[in-house]
């Protein structure tokens, strides 16, 4: 048995002991959504959850886009207390399915056919050969530019159709006194411009290469060295205040137009519909510029752990089908600034941005474009897309090279292997 199932077993028999009656039953639910649109959203999947007669227990660790919650979750287990349930990014619920600690939901996924219902490019993160180990709750765009259309109009930019052009628009935009692009110095951040560059100036092709099989040549190649020259420009664009910022206040930056663009996935638009703004009207949602255009996904999806009670289980049971009901998806995804995983949930009555994503994910699954997002360690393992964050914000926020940064990206991919 490994070390965190025999750890958090051991004292299971110990904590059922005092929990509550099922009328009284919460269940603990560890997550990292902390912004205003974050919590939002959540709220409709705690009043569902409310309506099946079970409570909810927050246990939120904002920060490092999940990274912060997942070492809590590590803490939890080892000392054998784990949560009822966790939300997962990439290969976490994966590895965490290896270690034998999660609950397996097959018979509910059959019994539902929740495996028909969701996006094929979605089941490889919630379903292993033994079965279901996690239930999806959305689908993100990671590759999005948010613009305040106010900024732009005043100072007289389009949407940009290339990087040159994004760049040119942002010095522009320094001369009329506005920041271009606010960001954070948080790594995450700073990926998930790299990744937009490596799909756009790249393609899809040579994305995959890179990112997901890791590929030598591709690491090495004068495109991925011209993807740096490019951030260099990107770091251009920042401001000098953006140490410590979160990724919801430099959203906050465009919202009051102290910014003009935020290059963010699609979960920032909830802070912008949090504040009651509207597509088109007040701000411009748009893919990162490319001709050959990608869909960057990520999906964040919960895995029920086990807990040795009878009530715990039938409220795990209860938020698993709470967060595969149609109506959940669709309400939750109108808030939080996504579309929902099941791909049987229409988005007609969605803002313009929704449903512009949703054309464009169908565009880019035929054009062989659906991609990953390595940010969130959907393209490859952890442990290589800690590579890629490391390498892209180390040379973001120094004066390394183009050449020092792909010869530390190679030599870290070759030692994680």
């Amino acid at each position: 048995m490994n070390k965190f199932k025999s750890a958090f077993v051991a004292g299971l028999l110990v904590a059922a002991s005092s929990l509550p009656s099922h009328a009284e039953t919460k269940i603990e639910v560890l997550h990292h959504w902390v912004s205003e649109s974050e919590v939002a959203a959540l709220n409709v999947i705690r009043n569902a959850l409310a309506e099946k007669g079970f409570g909810w227990q927050d246990s939120a660790v904002g920060g490092m886009s999940g990274a912060n919650a997942q070492q809590a979750l590590r803490t939890r287990l080892a000392a054998g207390n784990p949560p009822a349930a966790m939300q997962f990014l990439g290969y976490e619920g994966l590895d965490w399915a290896s270690e034998g600690v999660l609950r397996n939901m097959n018979d509910m996924a059959t019994a539902n056919g929740w495996q028909k219902a969701i996006a094929p490019q979605v089941l490889p993160f919630v379903e292993s050969n033994d079965g279901f180990f996690a239930v999806p709750i959305n689908m993100h765009r990671q590759n999005w530019v948010w613009a305040n259309k106010k900024v732009f109009d005043k100072v007289g930019i389009e949407q940009p159709q290339s990087w040159e052009d994004l760049i040119a628009d942002g010095k522009k935009l320094k001369e009329a006194g506005i920041i271009p692009l606010a960001i954070g110095d948080e790594p995450w951040q700073i990926q998930v411009v790299f990744d937009s560059l490596v799909a756009d100036i790249g393609g899809p092709e040579f994305y995959k290469k890179a990112m997901v099989d890791l590929d030598d040549d591709a690491l090495s190649s004068d495109t991925m060295k011209h993807i740096f020259d490019t951030l260099r420009e990107v770091r251009g664009l920042v401001d000098d205040g953006f140490n410590g910022r979160d990724w919801a206040v430099a959203t906050g930056m465009v919202i009051n137009g102290q910014a003009a663009m935020q290059v963010m996935g699609d979960w920032a638009k909830g802070e912008f519909l949090a504040k009651g703004l509207k597509p088109d009207t007040d701000f411009l949602c748009f893919a990162t510029p490319s001709k050959t255009p990608s869909f960057l996904f990520l999906i964040d999806s919960f895995g029920m752990f086990y807990i040795n009670d009878e009530n715990v289980t039938k409220g795990q049971d209860a938020l698993a089908q709470v967060i595969m009901d149609p109506k959940v998806q669709r309400d939750f995804n109108k808030i939080k600034g996504s579309i929902p995983a099941r791909s049987d949930v229409s988005v007609d009555d969605f803002d313009a941005c929704a449903q512009k994503g949703f054309k464009e994910r169908t565009e880019a699954i035929n054009d062989g474009a659906m991609l990953g997002a390595a940010t969130h360690g959907f393209a490859s393992q952890p442990q290589f897309a800690a590579v890629f964050g490391d390498v892209a914000a180390r040379f973001f926020v120094t004066e390394m090279s183009s050449d020092e940064a792909v010869e530390m990206l190679v030599d870290g991919i070759d030692n994680a292997r």
